[in-house]
């Protein structure tokens, strides 16, 4: 693009432009038809003089051979010549044959002479004599004058053309813009002066408004993928989980803004055993990749679950269909529980979750840290994985409570910058035990104060006393 716009050299504006170049045109066509003028001035002057004497003499000749008379008085006009000779000319009438005719009369007296009793020779001349002169230089001024204006109507006419042509193209362009054809560039490359800056400012222009419209375009693609991902997300909600024994199982995930990681929660129970399992997970992915890994999570630990099987069995079997159905470098962590209501027996199983869970001893009053050992669901097939997964046996008693959380909660910033840290999780963890995962909400929210963070996901178990 910035190629396209250092191709036009804007150089000399198009008022400089058209001034000097007619001001070139029209003085070398003056200097031109003044040349010209004066010299055909000089070439009729010549044949002006030679006619009027020609028609003098003849005029002359033919009055004399008449014997012509002048008849009335006539009004005469007195010149001196180069010789000093006084030549009076007046216009008057002669009887000739006994008729009269108009002609031009011309005293001509010696030097120093012309007075009323002066010898002087007379000369005739027909009076139309000198307006046929004034009609041959009136016609060579008028052929110069017109060749002068028409060679500056054909300059005027070519720079015009200079300058719309450009323009008509930049148009043509723009409406084929304006008709969806957005690769089309703005031509104009003959333009000079202000149109160049013109056809520069307004090809910078469309291609603003092309990038502006694609990225309005990925903007409501992205928000329109972001809404979808979100209604997948808010549709697969845990089970409704009945208070049994006075256990009572709660979750929640503090959605971030956008796509966000995809964190999620889930709870199940299961109605033939009254087994409850709630659990954790993390995607490796964001967005729609994220969703999948998330949705396929769900089901694969669903099905195994509900069929039966072991909660260690459970997400071995998920694990197999994972690392067969997913792409390279796709995976989810989980942390899951599962226990009896009725006895509080419990057993927790990590799949490369990173955060460990929460148990509360209400007997000693101690909040303790539960890691089990395991790698991340899609790493491998299932040797490695079996091998790996380690299961934790609990017996939960009353007042006692469990709560697991997204990874990422410790790394999440206040507006200030500070992080939450393992210390501010454990701190939320003992809120939510004490009051309640909603009020533990309201302080989280509190403490981040609108910062940015990631979607967070929370589980608490907890009895009732």
């Amino acid at each position: 693009m910035t190629e396209d716009y250092v191709r036009r050299k804007p150089g000399m504006g198009i008022a400089s432009r058209f001034t000097l170049g007619l001001g070139l045109v029209a003085s070398v066509v003056a200097i031109a038809a003044t040349f010209l003028l004066l010299n055909g001035i000089d070439e009729i002057g010549g044949t002006i003089a030679t006619d009027a004497q020609v028609e003098m003499a003849s005029e002359t000749a033919l009055l004399r051979s008449q014997s012509a008379e002048r008849t009335g008085d006539l009004l005469m006009t007195r010149h001196l010549s180069q010789s000093d000779a006084v030549v009076q000319v007046g216009d008057g009438k002669v009887i000739v044959n006994g008729e009269t005719q108009d002609t031009r009369v011309f005293l001509a007296s010696p030097a120093n002479k012309g007075g009323p009793n002066s010898i002087s020779e007379e000369f005739f001349a027909p009076i139309d004599s000198m307006a046929s002169a004034s009609a041959k230089i009136i016609s060579l001024v008028v052929l110069v004058f017109g060749a002068f204006v028409l060679i500056v109507v054909i300059m005027a006419s070519l720079t015009a053309r200079r300058i719309t042509t450009p323009l008509n193209e930049m148009v043509e362009d723009v409406l084929a813009i304006s008709r969806g054809r957005l690769d089309t560039r703005i031509g104009a490359e003959n333009a000079v002066g202000e149109v160049a800056h013109l056809a520069t400012a307004v090809e910078r222009m469309v291609d603003d408004l092309v990038e502006s419209q694609e990225q309005a375009q990925e903007l409501a693609d992205s928000l329109s993928e972001t809404a979808n991902l979100r209604d997948v997300q808010r549709r697969l909600k845990p089970m409704d989980i009945p208070v049994v024994n006075g256990w009572q199982v709660s979750s929640f995930v503090l959605e971030a803004e956008g796509p966000g990681t995809g964190d999620f929660v889930d709870a199940m129970y299961e109605e033939e055993n009254g087994f409850t399992t709630a659990w954790v997970g993390t995607p490796s992915m964001s967005g729609l990749a994220g969703a999948l890994i998330m949705t396929m999570t769900r089901s694969y630990l669903r099905v195994r679950l509900l069929g039966g099987m072991a909660l260690a069995e459970s997400i071995d079997k998920a694990n197999f269909a994972l690392h067969r159905d997913l792409a390279k470098g796709m995976y989810c962590t989980i942390m899951a529980t599962r226990f009896n209501p009725q006895s509080g027996e419990a057993e927790i199983v990590s799949a490369g979750h990173q955060s460990p869970a929460v148990r509360f001893d209400a007997e000693s009053g101690e909040m303790r840290t539960l890691q089990p050992n395991g790698i991340a669901l899609g790493f491998d097939a299932g040797p490695i994985f079996r091998n790996s997964i380690e299961t934790l046996q609990l017996q939960l008693k009353v007042g006692d409570a469990l709560f697991m959380y997204s990874p990422s909660a410790a790394a999440c910033e206040n507006s200030a910058g500070k992080a939450l840290g393992e210390k501010g999780v454990y701190s939320l963890a003992k809120i939510a035990i004490e009051e309640g995962l909603e009020v533990m909400q309201d302080r989280l929210l509190k403490y981040l104060d609108h910062n940015t963070h990631p979607d967070l996901g929370f589980v608490l178990i907890r009895s009732k006393k």
